[in-house]
């Protein structure tokens, strides 16, 4: 089903149709990977959130567990998936979960950003450089599809779910799990 003559079929129609295609490199990246996986240590970084504060990952986060959250304003599929990560923030944020959520939109869209996340209530600090899938910290984590969750302990920085296994309902399962690991630690 994910033939490169289908998933370039599509593109070409939703191009022709003017819609948006992060679903389309979704589609594409079903057998592709992040550059790092469960189980391996998250790169580190240090990048300026939308704000100006400066994040220093995953030093700023000791007993925490973090979401880095890969995401883009445009991108369908992330919207789609925006009510699992504010419950899981809202559910879980006191017991000890923050999120960082890496924007991959395009350039000049700092202002929609920002409008975007106060009106979908996400306080969680965001990284955006406006290089769309050129993003510093996409490249840095080899990330090719969005949305694109890793989840990290942020004593470790070991990345304790990605993709698939900490997105929908699974979230939540993940967050606690790492929740729950912390506290027996």
């Amino acid at each position: 089903m994910n033939s490169p003559n289908l998933i370039s079929r599509v593109a070409i129609v939703c191009a022709l149709a003017g819609l948006n295609l992060c679903w389309v490199s979704d589609l594409a990246a079903a057998d592709q990977h992040v550059a790092y996986q469960t189980g391996q240590k998250a790169p580190t970084f240090q990048a300026k959130t939308t704000a100006g504060k400066t994040v220093n990952f995953p030093g700023d986060f000791k007993g925490k567990v973090v979401l880095l959250d890969f995401w883009a304003t445009w991108c369908g599929p992330c919207r789609a998936e925006l009510p699992n990560v504010v419950a899981a923030y809202d559910r879980y944020h006191s017991k000890g979960l923050e999120i960082i959520g890496i924007s991959l939109d395009q350039q000049n869209a700092a202002a929609a950003l920002a409008k975007f996340t106060q009106e979908n209530k996400m306080p969680w600090p965001q990284i955006y450089d406006g290089k769309f899938w050129k993003a510093a910290l996409a490249q840095q984590y080899g990330v090719t599809s969005i949305p694109q969750p890793i989840l990290v302990d942020g004593d470790t920085g070991i990345i304790l779910a990605e993709g698939q296994s900490a997105r929908g309902h699974q979230l939540a399962a993940a967050v606690e799990k790492a929740l729950a690991s912390k506290k027996k630690n």
